[in-house]
Parts: C-alpha cells; structure tokens; sequence
C-alpha cells in the first residue's frame, strides 16, 4: 500500500512539472512582432498553395491590423500584400507565424525567425 502511495505521489508530481512546461511550448497569440529574418512564406490563392523561401518582407516589424507586402528576391516581383489578422508567437524556437485570418490558423502566412514581441 505504501508502495502505492509513492508512484502516486511521484506521477502527481511529475505532471504538475511537465503541464506548464507543454502549455508554453504552444504558440501564443500577439498583438505585434520585431524579427531578424524570414523563414518562408506559404501563399494559397484559390485553393492552391505555393511556399517562397526567398522573399523579402516590406517591414522587419508588424502589429495586427497593418499590411505587410512580401516580394519575391528570385524574380524581384511582388508576390502578395495583405492586411495582417493574427501574429502567433513561439516563445521556445523564438518564431512567429504572421497570419492573414483571425485565429490559429491562417492559409497564407509568413514564418519568420528571430523573433521577439
């Protein structure tokens, strides 16, 4: 029985320690962003989706309702701008998703490096 006891009290600890240590590791919601530099971008238009690693974003900072206009370093052609609805940042990988719908997840979003709010 006191076996018992102690892997009870052992697991009911460990899962007050783990808990927030997997709650914070989850993208938070932010209302602006400063970054180094860009990741990629995922552009879907019409229901197809294309991914650009070589792009340039028209500020190296941004708050949700601003527009942010992405070029294309291959062709020098403006891919997308658009007005910026949610900004998701991941505090352990210092990234965050900038995003062109409300909520956790947008079709056409810029991940970017670097990231700091």
């Amino acid at each position: 029985m006191l076996m018992i006891k102690k892997i009870h009290f052992v697991l009911t600890i460990s899962f007050l320690i783990l808990l927030p240590l997997s709650l914070s590791a989850q993208p938070s919601q932010v209302p602006d962003a400063t970054w180094g530099s860009v990741d990629h971008f995922k552009y879907t238009s019409a229901g197809k989706s294309e991914t650009f690693k070589n792009v340039k974003l028209s500020s190296n900072s941004i708050a949700v309702g601003n527009d942010i206009t992405v070029t294309n370093l291959d062709t020098g052609n403006e891919i997308a701008t658009f007005n910026v609805k949610s900004i998701r940042y991941g505090r352990q990988v210092k990234m965050c998703w900038i995003g062109d719908s409300e909520g956790m997840i947008s079709e056409s979003y810029i991940t970017v490096k670097e990231c700091k709010r």
